[in-house]
């Protein structure tokens, strides 16, 4: 229905459009291939990605998703990011591939059959089948499961190729691991040297100047101080290939015809509702509103106070007249109204037949079987209440019997299923009931009710005010006059003039998945990256519910971000290198570095104390100082170090104290930490340097 509302609003162009386009196909298609044809989605240590294998997989990564969610559609922002993972997955796979072919690992079959029916299964085999009424891992059901398996529907004996599939990597994964983390050695006199480091510790008095002291117009920084800072931290500078945009946002707001239209239209659907017979107002609100109506017992303080006040004091059939709210109309009728309980309790026995929600395969009863052995049960309970624990483990049905033994402690009102929740609510403690769900037949004692209280069943009607097709005329035009002015003036000359917001994104990077406040943002960033745009390029795009005009002001290629580039963010630390001249300048012609009191004084500073390691991270009330740490811990006991250049401040160090670490007959324990270290990085640094060694093209940006 959007893309219909889309080509309504501009009809008159797309004819247009569409006969150029027709004709662009006929000889374009004689001359050149589509991108897709062209160019791969990526290239991988010399290796195609195809974008067809790169659909069918994640595809079925989108699919598998929809299938864990129990949902018909994905947003664009998770269909996105499942195709950001496949493609992750894709090119560890390769890499992963040839590195696995060149050290020759492999994994048998004989080495996969143990691995899923053997001794020491792996860990996928036991997290899957674990029998739910111990807990623990049984063989026999995985023995069962694959006898079985070629009875199975196609899904999943395909589900099962997937499962045996990532055994299998995992396992070439862990080999992989084992044989770099077990060449992994550590030498006494380095384990000596970590302990050092981490214990022995100098304790100082030192005095800090910070550059804040003094004000940036009090230096002053050349273009050498710039290029000499640039040139020292150049690859602090690396970058990934980006682009900037400007653009300005036409956002489509419903005008005062279309809250008119929809208010009227509202109001025939409120007179409607109105006349309708309770029993079929679910019916129609689920056909007119656009939210489906919810079968629901709503307490005090769970709806709207519009709707509230009147529905706990108003007879069934009372309706609120419409109200606006967040942009949306409004209304509601009472259905019903009772003392309910907040709480139920009950013990029951499901008894399921074939083709019922959730019924094992091992259910072969019809349902007028299942319905006579529910009718026998009900009656040998009403005689024994107490006997429908025995009963519940012996017949039910139910998944969870061995763990609750047929009892449901205490749930919420409307948390079961309609008929089971109704059964108990309305029924009398201590009753035995049978009633019939989409699970079977359920023979309920009901154990208990607790927190009465005054509910209603409301039937809530919402529809959104939306802009209508000549609102969204309206708006295009507007777009499309500023983009017409663009082309042929400054553009932050016309939006000056039209009094238009101008928005800014700097650094964009090719698979950034949006721009700030917009769904459909994806489509400007892959129109940003494409090879042929130039600077100054502008473009109008249609994002559902707004315009965005948009322009590129910058490209910088992929490599060493220029000085001119960095200039602006690197000012405050080359700054503070001219500070720090002038006031180690300062300091030596004071002659006061070997007497800290007198330095603090004419410096209008303190002498702090610190306890330092060279494991240490940073200087109190400083923070990170890494060169000043390491000068101060190099001191020896009496020594004083002067006109240390940190980050922050300058410092001048005085060691009071040095305590060496304590000398250990054994470094095993520390051996074993810098091991364990290791080996737990070892999965992801060390793919993070083999992935950094392999040339990767990514082309991604072309296609989504």
């Amino acid at each position: 229905m959007a893309a219909i509302g889309q080509i309504r609003r501009h009809y008159a162009l797309l004819v247009a459009i569409i006969g150029i386009a027709l004709a662009a196909f006929v000889l374009g298609d004689l001359f050149k291939a589509t991108p897709q044809q062209a160019i791969n989605i990526g290239v991988v240590n010399g290796e195609e990605i195809s974008y067809r294998d790169f659909s069918v997989e994640a595809d079925k990564a989108i699919e598998a998703e929809k299938k864990n969610k129990q949902t018909a559609q994905l947003t664009s922002s998770e269909v996105f990011r499942i195709k950001q993972s496949t493609w992750t997955k894709m090119v560890k796979e390769i890499i992963m591939k040839s590195e696995l072919e060149e050290l020759g690992l492999t994994v048998t079959t004989d080495e996969l059959f143990d691995l899923v029916q053997g001794d020491r299964p792996h860990r996928y085999i036991t997290q899957y089948f674990t029998d739910p009424a111990t807990g623990q891992f049984n063989g026999q059901l995985v023995l069962q499961y694959l006898q079985t398996l070629d009875q199975m529907p196609r899904e999943s004996q395909l589900q099962w190729i997937e499962f045996e599939r990532a055994i299998k990597e995992d396992q070439l994964n862990t080999k992989f691991n084992n044989l770099i983390s077990k060449g992994y050695y550590v030498p006494k006199a380095l384990a000596k040297l970590a302990d050092t480091k981490r214990e022995a510790q100098v304790e100082v008095q030192f005095v800090a100047q910070p550059y804040t002291a003094i004000p940036d117009n009090q230096v002053t920084v050349t273009d050498a101080d710039y290029e000499k800072y640039y040139q020292d931290n150049k690859e602090d500078f690396k970058q990934d290939e980006t682009r900037d945009i400007e653009y300005v946002v036409f956002e489509v707001k419903p005008s005062d015809e279309d809250r008119e239209f929809h208010k009227a239209k509202f109001d025939d659907t409120y007179n409607e509702l109105k006349k309708l017979s309770l029993i079929d107002v679910p019916v129609f609100v689920n056909s007119a509103s656009d939210k489906n109506y919810v079968d629901k017992w709503y307490k005090q303080g769970e709806l709207p106070l519009q709707v509230e006040n009147l529905m706990f004091m108003a007879e069934p059939g009372t309706t609120v007249a419409p109200y606006i709210s967040n942009n949306t109309l409004n209304s509601a009728i009472l259905l019903e109204r009772a003392a309910r309980p907040d709480s139920l309790k009950a013990s029951h026995i499901l008894i399921a037949y074939a083709g019922a929600n959730s019924a094992g395969e091992d259910v072969k009863r019809i349902k007028p079987a299942a319905q006579r052995l529910a009718d026998s049960l009900l009656t040998v309970v009403k005689k024994n209440p107490a006997s429908i624990e025995y009963l519940a483990i012996a017949l039910s049905n139910d998944g969870a019997v061995k763990q609750n033994k047929g009892h449901y402690d205490w749930f919420p009102d409307g948390q079961m299923v309609p008929e089971f929740n109704e059964a108990v609510a309305n029924g009398k403690e201590g009753d035995v009931v049978m009633v019939e769900t989409v699970f079977g037949f359920h023979v309920i004692r009901i154990d208990g009710k607790k927190n009465v209280s005054d509910k209603v069943k409301v039937a809530l009607l919402e529809r959104k005010i939306e802009a209508g097709n000549q609102t969204f005329q309206d708006f295009y035009v507007k777009a499309n006059e500023f983009a017409s002015k663009c082309k042929s003036s400054n553009f932050d000359k016309v939006v000056q003039e039209m009094g238009l917001n101008k928005r800014s994104l700097t650094d964009l990077t090719a698979m950034q998945e949006n721009i700030p406040g917009q769904v459909e943002g994806r489509q400007v960033i892959t129109w940003a990256f494409n090879a042929d745009r130039k600077i100054s390029e502008l473009n109008l795009f249609d994002m559902g519910g707004s315009y965005i005009v948009s322009i590129l002001t910058k490209i910088k290629p992929e490599g060493y971000a220029t000085l001119a580039d960095v200039k602006q963010n690197i000012t405050p630390a080359v700054t503070n290198l001219k500070k720090g001249d002038v006031i180690i300048d300062k300091m030596k012609s004071s002659g006061n570095l070997n007497n800290l009191s007198a330095l603090a004084s004419e410096f209008n500073t303190t002498v702090s104390n610190a306890n330092l390691t060279f494991d240490a991270t940073s200087i109190p009330g400083f923070g990170p100082e890494a060169e000043a740490i390491g000068a101060a811990v190099a001191m020896e006991s009496g020594a004083t170090a002067g006109t240390i250049k940190g980050s922050k401040a300058v410092f001048v160090f005085k060691a009071l104290d040095k305590r060496p670490a304590t000398v250990k007959s054994s470094y095993e324990d520390m051996v074993k930490q810098m091991t364990n270290r290791f080996i737990s990085s070892v999965n992801f640094r060390m793919y993070k340097a083999i992935e950094d060694e392999v040339e990767i093209v990514d082309n991604r940006h072309i296609f989504y």
